[in-house]
C-alpha cells in the first residue's frame, strides 16, 4: 500500500515537474522570438545618437519645465538612478513616454521621486521582470503600458502601491502565470490587457471584489494557452475577451458576472451558459459546438453569434432557446450548415431585429420559414446558393419592419433576379445587392460582355464600408452604454453608501437622544420620590400635631375666686399633690 502511494506521489511530482519544464521551455521560446522581433523593429531607430546609451539627467533636459516628456524611439539601454534626483520640489511630470527603447531592467530607484506621474509608457522595450519596488512610489499613476516587452515574471507585489491605476497593458509579453492577489490593491482598475502571452491558467483570486470601486471595463485574455475557462472573482466584467485559445468546454462553477463574452476561435464543443445568465453579448463563433444549454435563461442577452458552428447538432436546444430570450436583438448564424431542410421552425422570435444567414447552403428558401420573426429589420442571405426566394411577394406583409435585405453572391437567374429587385423597389425594403450578381444561361454576368452595361451607383465596396461603419458604431454605442451604465451604477452605489452613512448617524443621534431622555426620566423619578417623601413627612407631622392638640385641655385660673375653670381650687391641687 505504501509503495502504491509513493508511486502515485512520484508520478504526480513528475507530472508537475514536466508541466513546469514545458512552461519554462515555452517561455524561453517566447522570449527568444519576441527579442528577435524587437531587434528587427528597432533597426529603424539605430541612427539615434542615444542608441544603447544611458538615460541621465543631462539627457532628460528639463530646463523648459515640461510636464509631458517624450523620450521614445531613442534606443536607450538603461535608465540611470540619478534620474529621480532631478525631480525635486516644485516640479511635476505628469506623462513620461519611454516606448521603443532597449531598456532591459528597471530598479527601485528609477522612478523614486516621480510622485505626480499619471501616465507611463514603457512599451516596446526588452524588460523581462517587474519587481515589487519598481513602481513603488507612483501612487498617482493612472495608466501603465508594458506591452510588447519580454516580461515573463511579475513579482507578487509588483503593482500593490499603484492605488490609482486604471489601465494596465501587458499584452504581447511572455507571461506564463500570475500570482494570487496580483491586483489585490488596484481598486480602480478598469482595463487589463493580457492578450498574446503564454498564460495557461489564472489563480481565482486576482482582484479584491469587495473594495473595487467599479467594474472592470475590459479584460483581454485572448491569444494565450488556456484549455479551460478561467473563473475570476470580480465585482463585474463588462467585456471579457478569451478568443483564440484552446478551450474545449465553456463552463464555470459559480455565477460569472460578465456583460460581454467573446470566446470565438476556440475548440469548444460543449457550452454551459447557466452561470452566464447576466450576459448581454456572447460570441461563440468559429468553434466546434455539439451542445449548448442555458440560453433560455439569459433574459438580458442582446447579441448572439454562433457563426461557423454546425447548428444541426444542437438545433433542438436552439429552437427552444431563441423563442425564450426576450431581449435578443442580433443573431448571427453565418456558415452554420443551414439549408431549407433544417431551417423550418428554427427561428421564432418577436425581438430579433438583425439576422445573418450568410455563407450557408440555401438553394430555395421559403419566406414562410422566417415568418415568425415579425420584428426583423435587417436580413443577410449573402454567399449562399440561392436560385429562388419562394413567396417573396409576401416579404412586405410578413416583415412590416424590414428595412434592408442582402442577397449578393448567390446563383440567381438574371430574369428572376430582376423581378425580385423590381418587387423590392416597389416596397419599403431596400436591397444592397449588386445587379450584376446573377447568371445568364449558366454564365455569371460579371464574366460576360453584359458587364460593361451595368454601372451601379452603390457597389459592394460601399456596402462593406458602410456596414463596417455601422458595426463599429453599434459596438462603440454598446461600449458607451456599458461605460454610462457603470458610471450611473457607481454614482448609485456612492449615493447608497452616503445614505447608509446618514442612516448610521441618525441611528447614533436617536440612541443619544434616548439616553438623554432616560437620564431625564431618572432625575424626574428621583425628584418625584423626594417630593413624595417630603409630602408624606409633612402630612405625618401635621397629623401628630392635630392629635396632640386634641389631647391637651386648656384650663384658666380665676385669682379672685381662687379656683380654676374646671371648679378645682388651689387648695385641692395642693392637697392632691401632697397626698401623692
Amino acid at each position: 500500500m505504501q509503495l502504491t502511494v509513493r508511486c502515485i506521489i512520484a508520478y504526480l511530482f513528475a507530472g508537475i515537474v514536466s508541466l513546469l519544464s514545458v512552461d519554462q521551455t515555452r517561455g524561453d521560446e517566447c522570449v527568444s522570438m519576441k527579442r528577435d522581433r524587437h531587434r528587427t523593429l528597432m533597426e529603424e531607430y539605430r541612427h539615434s545618437p542615444n542608441w544603447d546609451g544611458f538615460l541621465t539627467e543631462d539627457t532628460l533636459n528639463l530646463r523648459q519645465n515640461e510636464t509631458e516628456v517624450d523620450l521614445s524611439r531613442q534606443g536607450f539601454k538603461e535608465v540611470h538612478w540619478h534620474l529621480s534626483s532631478i525631480v525635486g520640489d516644485g516640479y511635476e511630470i505628469f506623462e513620461l513616454n519611454l516606448a521603443f527603447n532597449n531598456l532591459e531592467e528597471l530598479n527601485e530607484l528609477t522612478f523614486l521621486k516621480f510622485y505626480s506621474l499619471e501616465t507611463l509608457n514603457l512599451s516596446n522595450n526588452r524588460l523581462q521582470t517587474i519587481s515589487n519596488l519598481t513602481f513603488g512610489s507612483l501612487i498617482r499613476l493612472v495608466e501603465l503600458d508594458l506591452s510588447f516587452n519580454l516580461i515573463h515574471t511579475l513579482e507578487r507585489q509588483a503593482f500593490d502601491r499603484l492605488y490609482a491605476l486604471e489601465s494596465l497593458s501587458l499584452r504581447e509579453n511572455c507571461l506564463v502565470t500570475l500570482a494570487p492577489n496580483q491586483f489585490h490593491f488596484n481598486d480602480h482598475l478598469s482595463s487589463v490587457l493580457l492578450d498574446h502571452n503564454q498564460l495557461a491558467f489564472l489563480p481565482p483570486i486576482l482582484f479584491d471584489p469587495i473594495t473595487m470601486v467599479d467594474e472592470i471595463y475590459e479584460l483581454d485574455l485572448s491569444d494565450n494557452n488556456f484549455r479551460r475557462m478561467p473563473y475570476i472573482e470580480t465585482k463585474e466584467i463588462a467585456l471579457l475577451k478569451i478568443d483564440n485559445n484552446h478551450i474545449e468546454t465553456l463552463t464555470v462553477n459559480k455565477s460569472f458576472n460578465v456583460r460581454a463574452l467573446q470566446i470565438q476561435h476556440n475548440n469548444i464543443y460543449d457550452a454551459d451558459l447557466f452561470k452566464f445568465n447576466r450576459a448581454e453579448h456572447i460570441d461563440l463563433s468559429h468553434n466546434n459546438l455539439d451542445n449548448i444549454v442555458g440560453l433560455h435563461e439569459m433574459n438580458q442577452l442582446e447579441y448572439l453569434d454562433l457563426s461557423s458552428n454546425n447548428v444541426s447538432k444542437f438545433d433542438y436546444n436552439l429552437k427552444y432557446s431563441i423563442r425564450n430570450i426576450p431581449s435578443l436583438v442580433t443573431l448571427r448564424l453565418q456558415n452554420c450548415s443551414l439549408s431549407e431542410h433544417n431551417i423550418g421552425g428554427l427561428l421564432a422570435s418577436d425581438s430579433i431585429l438583425n439576422l445573418d444567414l450568410s455563407q450557408n447552403n440555401f438553394v430555395r428558401l421559403n419566406v414562410s420559414d422566417l415568418s415568425r420573426m415579425r420584428s426583423l429589420q435587417y436580413l443577410s442571405l449573402n454567399f449562399n446558393y440561392l436560385r429562388e426566394l419562394i413567396s417573396y411577394e409576401r416579404l412586405g406583409h410578413e416583415f412590416p419592419f424590414l428595412e434592408l435585405v442582402s442577397l449578393s453572391f448567390n446563383r440567381w437567374n438574371c430574369t428572376y433576379y430582376d423581378q425580385l429587385n423590381a418587387y423590392l423597389n416597389r416596397t419599403h425594403i431596400r436591397s444592397t445587392s449588386d445587379p450584376r450578381d446573377c447568371y445568364i444561361n449558366g454564365t455569371h454576368v460579371t464574366d460576360s460582355y453584359v458587364t460593361d452595361a451595368f454601372e451601379p451607383q452603390y457597389t459592394m465596396n460601399h456596402i462593406k464600408r458602410d456596414m463596417t461603419v455601422l458595426r463599429n458604431l453599434g459596438r462603440n454605442t454598446i461600449y458607451f452604454m456599458y461605460a454610462l451604465f457603470s458610471t450611473i451604477r457607481g454614482q448609485g452605489n456612492e449615493t447608497a453608501l452616503h445614505q447608509q452613512r446618514l442612516d448610521g448617524q441618525l441611528h447614533d443621534l436617536e440612541r443619544d437622544v434616548d439616553r438623554l431622555l432616560g437620564m431625564l426620566a431618572f432625575l424626574v423619578a428621583i425628584f418625584a420620590a423626594v417630593l413624595f417623601v417630603a409630602v408624606v413627612y409633612g402630612g405625618w407631622r401635621l397629623v401628630r400635631k392635630w392629635q396632640h392638640d386634641r389631647t391637651v385641655k386648656v384650663v384658666t385660673y380665676n385669682k379672685r375666686a381662687n379656683e380654676f375653670s374646671n371648679g378645682v381650687t388651689v387648695n385641692d391641687v395642693i392637697r392632691d399633690n401632697s397626698t401623692a
